[in-house]
């Protein structure tokens, strides 16, 4: 019987997308060509290196200007590269939702993490409990929901010198994911922390993307309310001495951080107390986080925010007036959060841009279905289309590779996301 071990790594020229090009194991030598070079196969998705920088410094502007942190959510793009740029600007640590995930941002030297969900695993704890040992400048923050969760984070031969691990006490919502559901339940978590033994409480955290409401606006006020309750219960925590004087408060998915740091403020907590885990910023997109963004909800203060994530797809087939078939489906682009967007077409080679207005109407695994108005503008057989995105978690977990582009889509880097 064969094992694993012994078959052959693929060669990189097996790369979806860029692999043609690969053919020698080379990446650094496509940096400096273009994107349209006739080595390469298509669909592939992009992503535009002066609108990432720009994303970041327009998020990082907001937080100092409220006086806030951030923890970027690295799930985003799970890509070392781009955190590493996001802590050079000036990020608090880079989060992560898994035990897998934070093992990727370690082994990339990150010395600040959080992982934004409840530690129950016997070796991610250990595993954990091991780094903190071996590095005492390394921080890692984890949730706990439950005494249940706190008993498996338990450690009863812990010695005077060993580093306790530190627990933010997670908050919930009825209805929403995980989290103690009322002031009563995170006292009581709260108390239980406290004779547990080799843990340290740093502070509270919540999730608000689960609260919903039949507007942006709608959702953003019942935010703001949320947090603001929050903030009381974390004061009467902080006043019965169940939570540290120097204590935080992470909170923040993508799209409602503005009014999750309103009603926080709101509630008595300090800006400074304050971590946000925005994570969708980073490249944004032109569908889900363009409508509910804080700029599209006329918060003018809010960060403006570049869509920075493309797919470019061949056509395949016009197979009959006002159809166009294109090589671009469901094991290429997200669509949990709605369907593609066209931007237009150019030639194969990157020349003749053309404006083409079509909308996608289904997706299959391999192929779009783009009905477009026969009198207009029409694409040819063999033309790239260029696509917008709506959500790019879901569609960068379908790329192992991806090129990072400039304005004129020559390829400045190749960005390697650890999905798998």
């Amino acid at each position: 019987m064969t094992t694993q071990s012994e078959y052959p790594q693929p060669p990189l020229s097996l790369t979806k997308g860029l692999g043609p090009a690969l053919a020698h194991d080379d990446p650094a030598r496509l940096i400096g060509s273009s994107l349209f070079a006739a080595d390469r196969d298509f669909p592939q998705l992009t992503l535009n290196g002066p609108s990432i920088a720009h994303n970041i410094e327009a998020m990082m502007g907001y937080v100092r200007d409220r006086g806030v942190s951030i923890a970027p959510h690295g799930k985003t793009a799970m890509s070392p590269q781009l955190a590493q740029q996001q802590l050079d600007a000036g990020a608090w640590g880079i989060t992560a939702a898994t035990p897998f995930q934070l093992r990727v941002y370690r082994a990339a030297g990150m010395p600040r993490l959080l992982l934004a969900n409840q530690l129950v695993e016997p070796g991610a704890i250990a595993w954990i409990r091991g780094e903190l040992a071996a590095d005492p400048d390394f921080e890692c923050l984890v949730y706990a929901d439950s005494t249940a969760g706190l008993d498996l984070l338990a450690d009863p031969a812990a010695a005077d010198g060993d580093r306790p691990l530190a627990v933010l006490l997670e908050a919930g919502n009825p209805g929403g994911r995980t989290g103690a559901r009322d002031e009563a339940a995170l006292r009581a978590l709260a108390e239980h922390a406290a004779r547990t033994p080799g843990i340290r409480v740093v502070g509270i955290a919540t999730y608000e993307g689960t609260l919903g409401g039949d507007t942006p606006e709608e959702s953003a006020a019942r935010v703001v309310a949320f947090a603001e309750h929050l903030g009381e219960i974390v004061g009467r925590l902080e006043e019965a001495q169940l939570v540290p004087a120097d204590f935080t408060v992470s909170i923040g998915g993508s799209a409602y951080f503005d009014a999750a740091v309103d009603g926080l403020i709101s509630g008595g907590i300090a800006a400074h107390r304050i971590l946000l885990r925005s994570g969708a910023y980073l490249t944004h997109d032109d569908g889900f986080y363009s409508r509910l963004t804080p700029l599209a909800r006329g918060n003018a203060a809010a960060p403006a925010l570049r869509p920075a994530i493309t797919v470019w797809a061949p056509v395949l087939s016009i197979p009959e007036p006002g159809l166009a078939i294109v090589l671009c489906g469901r094991r290429d682009v997200g669509f949990d959060q709605g369907l593609p967007v066209v931007h237009g077409s150019r030639g194969r080679d990157g020349s003749d841009p053309r404006p083409f207005s079509g909308t996608i109407t289904q997706l299959a695994d391999q192929h779009a279905f783009i009905e477009f108005d026969p009198n207009g503008e029409a694409p040819r057989v063999g033309d790239l289309v260029e696509l917008g995105i709506s959500h790019p978690c879901t569609t960068l977990d379908r790329w192992g590779l991806v090129p990072l582009v400039d304005d004129e889509a020559r390829i400045v880097d190749l960005i390697r996301m650890h999905f798998a």
